[in-house]
């Protein structure tokens, strides 16, 4: 009898650890996004510098999302819109049952002048 406590106990511990890292991760995925979102717009305008950008992009992930590592960004602009990718390893809070790769991309058309 308690050993099948003690067995569903052990059950119930590693299903909540992996909804807490499966939230987590959906809401580190969110902030990320968001940003890449943000960093591809300003690459859009038509003095923006793509370098500039792309630190700040850089930062504004690690800065949002907490136990982020190897952090690695790319902005570009080409003849008719801009485009970014982000790609990051999470480390999820709690056991580290396993690191998470996230790859992030967003694309908007070039800004004009009117």
């Amino acid at each position: 009898m308690v050993l099948e406590e003690v067995a569903a106990i052990a059950a119930t511990f590693l299903l909540l650890t992996v909804m807490v890292q499966v939230a987590t991760a959906m809401t580190a995925r969110s902030a990320a996004d968001a940003a890449i979102a943000a960093a591809v717009r300003r690459a859009a305008l038509p003095d923006a510098d793509l370098v500039l950008e792309e630190s700040r992009l850089a930062e504004a992930i690690t800065a949002m999302v907490p136990g982020v590592t190897a952090v690695t960004v790319d902005l570009q602009r080409g003849a008719w819109a801009a485009a970014g990718v982000a790609h990051f390893e999470w480390i999820p809070p709690g056991p580290v049952l396993v690191p998470i790769r996230i790859t992030l991309r967003a694309e908007v058309p070039l800004a004009v002048e009117p």
